[in-house]
């Protein structure tokens, strides 16, 4: 790996960690959403710092290249975010279903208030 290419790979994984930093402090992101992201950053300046983890990972794994390493790592990165971001889904839809039929209880409640308060005509 060349200098150059290893201080774009630093500098690149540093400019993650501050826009993670970022949007945690303005609120548009949670600390539980942030985890996966903090620790791609860190395993990516981990990466770029001392480039021999990946050849060592790379024969404790059995995987021929390092960059097949790379991407399958990527690829299981995805899979994490994926598997959280459906897991929030599901969550959010059980909640709205929730909500929608507490909503429909109380409008029900409200008529039948609102029935026994009006005069007859």
């Amino acid at each position: 790996m060349t200098a150059k290419f290893q201080a774009f790979m630093i500098l690149g994984a540093l400019v993650l960690l501050l826009i993670i930093f970022v949007l945690l402090k303005r609120g548009k992101m949670t600390v539980k959403y942030s985890l996966l992201w903090l620790g791609l950053s860190l395993a990516l300046t981990v990466f770029a710092v001392c480039p021999y983890v990946v050849f060592v990972l790379r024969d404790i794994l059995g995987v021929e290249m390092p960059v097949n390493l790379v991407f399958m790592l990527m690829f299981c990165f995805v899979l994490l975010v994926l598997l959280s971001l459906s897991i929030a889904l599901c969550q959010l839809a059980e909640k709205s279903k929730r909500l929608t039929q507490a909503n429909a209880i109380l409008e029900k409640r409200v008529r039948e208030l609102e029935e026994k308060l009006s005069p007859p005509d």
